[in-house]
């Protein structure tokens, strides 16, 4: 008897699904041809050329603000695209920013959302499979600390970061934080002790890993789901406790990790540092902070519509070429003042419009875990162009869906489970 369309469609989507989050930590390829292959497969089928799942759902999503919040982020750089001179930068964001369009019009058509009117009932099953694989990655990582201890200390000493795949720190931790986020609120949710305890080791080793943006957004994770539990059940005590732990963590972690320590002494020194000409050149704040001061002044020359987002690049290389003539170019170290100069107040509203309509629209902020992943996400795009990088949007684009998008929700429906 020969396998039928729907389990040939689950067995791929088994595989591109969980190949995103693997290709976000060890391979861009693998997450461009995972992406790809789940848009080919959840959309198309042999009924009519489309999957019948897909054709179902697709209509009401589609009417729906996470598709639109999503998808407007990318439709708003064509709709900007008429004062394009730098083409070739241009059509590079339309690449990297594909996932903003192609995984929430594929989405819908994924059966493992489906069958169940259980809340949460996807995240139960797969919110394992992306805690344990991070937490290995983690190990890995920490082993090789220990075996190159006096290296990687000393790296740190210099401002630079803890050796990760593929070397890029920040995504990283991102990633690590909202695995510990949903660690924990798989515990306030299913009751399940030892995804709590990965969790928790998941955000130690955030402090080892002593990269500031992410522990900022795991912290923030952390209090947001164990308010927003501790709310809905009045078991305010896990609240204050959740609150003193936060606020307990990092004094113990400055007295008993290393990289952690080492990250902050050499944070109390850059914030002392006092030669701006130095800063601009050497410092990794100040050179955040030098990058969103020029791209802030290109928007003020360029108010209404900005210089284009495909422009972007270009001008603040000019801009530095004029300015710092020894730093290279960068772009805003923030992606709404990158919004602000690429697009002006319009590509700005739009932008923020969007992450709202993300954020809050259909009752989605009920959820804690939701408005914990999309709080983390905003809170990094305040201090990285976290939708400039294909591993950065794709994250973007992939959690806010994974937790954003039951779809036995109607509007202002809570996801939350009764009271235990």
């Amino acid at each position: 008897m020969g396998i039928s369309e729907a389990d040939t469609r689950k067995r791929l989507l088994a595989l591109s699904v969980p190949g995103m989050v693997v290709g976000m930590v060890l391979s861009p390829v693998l997450l461009s041809i995972s992406i790809i292959v789940t848009g080919i497969v959840a959309v198309l089928g042999f009924d009519r050329g489309l999957n019948p799942v897909w054709r179902t759902h697709f209509p009401a999503f589609v009417r729906g603000s996470l598709f639109w919040g999503l998808a407007g982020l990318y439709l708003y750089l064509i709709f900007l695209a008429p004062q394009t001179f730098d083409w070739a930068y241009f059509l590079e964001r339309l690449r990297v920013k594909l996932p903003l369009l192609i995984l929430p019009i594929a989405w819908v058509g994924i059966p493992f959302w489906y069958g169940t009117r259980n809340p949460g009932e996807h995240t139960r099953k797969g919110a394992p499979y992306l805690v344990i694989f991070v937490t290995v990655v983690v190990v890995g990582i920490l082993i090789n600390y220990a075996f190159h201890f006096d290296e990687i200390n000393a790296l740190i000493y210099r401002g630079q970061a803890m050796p990760v795949p593929r070397g890029n720190h920040i995504r990283f931790s991102l990633l690590v934080a909202i695995a510990s986020v949903t660690g924990l609120d798989a515990w306030f949710r299913f009751r399940g002790k030892w995804m709590l305890w990965l969790g928790a080791a998941l955000l130690v080793g955030l402090h080892v890993l002593a990269v500031r943006s992410g522990l900022a957004v795991g912290y923030a994770g952390w209090l947001i789901v164990a308010a927003g539990w501790s709310l809905h059940r009045r078991r305010y005590g896990w609240l204050i406790g959740g609150v003193v732990g936060i606020l307990l963590l990092p004094v113990l972690a400055y007295l008993t990790l290393p990289s952690f320590a080492t990250k902050m002494n050499y944070m109390r020194y850059e914030l002392l540092h006092r030669d701006p000409a130095q800063d601009d050149l050497e410092y990794s704040d100040e050179g955040r902070w030098t990058s969103i001061r020029i791209g802030y002044e290109v928007w003020q020359e360029h108010p209404v519509l900005g210089v284009g987002p495909g422009n972007l690049r270009a001008v603040m290389d000019r801009e530095y070429a004029r300015r710092l003539p020894d730093t290279p170019g960068k772009r805003p170290h923030n992606q709404f003042v990158t919004a602000l100069a690429g697009g002006g107040i319009v590509g700005f509203v739009l932008t923020v419009g969007c992450f709202l309509a993300i954020g809050f629209g259909a009752g989605r902020w009920r959820d804690p875990l939701f408005l914990a992943v999309w709080t983390m996400f905003v809170l990094s795009c305040l201090v990285e162009n976290t939708l400039e990088s294909s591993v950065g949007v794709s994250m973007f684009a992939f959690f806010l869906l994974l937790y954003g998008y039951p779809p036995y929700r109607n509007p202002g429906y809570s996801i939350m489970p009764p009271s235990m």
